[in-house]
């Protein structure tokens, strides 16, 4: 799937980071947030925000979107149609299912790292 992205980076990076706070994966949280800042400049407060589970006033509209289904896709149950439709909209239909596999896939990632006891390099788990 990640073969041919059709989602942008920072689009990824933002999902990723608010699946890793949502789980309170701290290794994912902290290597992601390291790839958003020096590959698209993210800024400490943006990065802060998404860590702490908030939504971030700055996010682009494909980046609100991802957003909202990572939110949508945690709080369980099936992705309401607005938002499905909304991210078909702004993604395609092949972004919009690399995004839902990229929620469930960094869902796994999350929990195996929590698993482990996995943390940030240098911290006490």
């Amino acid at each position: 799937m990640t073969a041919f992205k059709h989602l942008d980076d920072a689009v990824r990076q933002v999902a990723i980071i608010a699946v890793g706070a949502h789980f309170g994966a701290a290794y994912e949280v902290y290597a992601h947030s390291a790839v958003a800042k020096n590959r698209h400049s993210m800024s400490d407060a943006r990065l802060s925000t998404l860590s702490a589970g908030a939504r971030p006033s700055d996010l682009s509209v494909s980046e609100a979107a991802a957003l909202d289904v990572v939110k949508a896709l945690l709080g369980g149950g099936i992705l309401p149609d607005r938002v499905y439709n909304h991210a078909l909209d702004v993604f395609g239909e092949a972004g919009t299912r690399e995004l839902i596999w990229l929620v469930g896939h960094y869902c796994s990632i999350s929990m195996t790292l929590n698993g482990f006891a996995i943390g940030v390099p240098g911290q006490d788990a």
